[in-house]
């Protein structure tokens, strides 16, 4: 049984949303019982049983106390991306990821560093063009951006979740939502 669990802070909202916050049955089993977490929603007419216990699957469960969120966002090449929205920042168009590179504005020769105001995602023709070079500036200055800034503006991506009842609390696109069967 492969059971994910949907894991909400206790304000009600994900801790994450891509990836979306998710933990296993067997540890939310285990919060429940050490009164870390309540059920919210349980799976329709699935149970777990032994000798003596039988409860539902929990499908949604909320944290009893709230965990504060990051400030900000982790520097890594898919948090530029979702910055610049997947975006060349020197052509304007926009591109999937494995289609973007990122490009240091003041090239690392230059003393440039990786950085949230020195990085900036270009596509291949545009990076190779710029080279070694200062010159294009890209069309938006890079920002450092807030980790909810980077966590909610993910909304391109298909996401896949095991119970509708999720979707209530994820609030993701319907074209972009995927139930699993």
């Amino acid at each position: 049984m492969n059971h994910a669990v949907l894991l909400l802070n206790a304000d009600g909202n994900p801790l994450s949303i891509f990836p979306l916050s998710t933990i296993s049955w067997q540890n939310a089993v285990k919060a429940l019982w050490g009164d870390k977490v309540h059920v919210i929603k349980n799976y329709d007419n699935q149970f777990l049983r032994s000798p003596t216990v039988t409860i539902p699957f929990p499908s949604i469960v909320m944290l009893n106390t709230y965990h504060r969120q990051p400030t900000r966002a982790k520097f890594t090449r898919r948090n530029v991306y979702i910055r610049d929205n997947y975006t060349c920042q020197y052509c304007g168009d926009n591109f999937a990821y494995n289609e973007l590179t990122l490009d240091h504005v003041i090239p690392k020769s230059a003393g440039g560093r990786l950085t949230w105001v020195n990085t900036v995602s270009a596509c291949g023709p545009c990076n190779v063009k710029k080279s070694n070079n200062s010159y294009p500036l890209p069309k938006k200055k890079p920002i450092i951006p807030t980790w909810h800034q980077i966590n909610y503006s993910n909304k391109r991506h298909t996401l896949s979740i095991p119970d509708i009842a999720w979707q209530d609390y994820v609030q993701w696109p319907e074209d972009k939502l995927i139930l699993q069967s």
